[in-house]
């Protein structure tokens, strides 16, 4: 198992791998660290009745990040990220526990994320 597959799973795996593999093929690195300024718990849900069609535990929560500390930079050291990109956001991020039978307390994986449209959280 990557480091990658321990924490994502469905989409949010697929879309991190060929994310992750463009930055490595044009020599892209992350500098500095993305902040949690506020997690908020939206749903819990323990159903596991249906794995086979995704009916498994999920928790979602709403996540305010700050990117203000940190920079995507090419080979050179120069900023490739966009000019305009805000600083502050909220993703709303469902981690679904596929292996609940056998893990109920590990196997959590995020496995989708979408950027929400709201006013950013106070980071101070």
């Amino acid at each position: 198992m990557t480091d990658l597959e321990s924490v994502a799973t469905s989409i949010v795996l697929d879309a991190d791998k060929r994310e992750f593999e463009r930055w490595r093929r044009d020599g892209w690195t992350q500098q500095g660290s993305t902040r949690l300024v506020e997690v908020d718990l939206v749903d819990v849900s323990l159903d596991n009745s249906d794995p086979s069609t995704g009916r498994v535990p999920v928790v979602q929560f709403d996540v305010c990040y700050d990117i203000s500390s940190g920079d995507v930079v090419d080979a050179s050291g120069n900023s490739v990220a966009p000019p305009d990109q805000p600083v502050r956001g909220w993703e709303r991020l469902r981690v679904a526990n596929y292996n609940w039978d056998m893990d109920p307390a590990g196997a959590w994986r995020v496995s989708s994320a979408e950027t929400l449209e709201q006013a950013p959280c106070d980071a101070d």
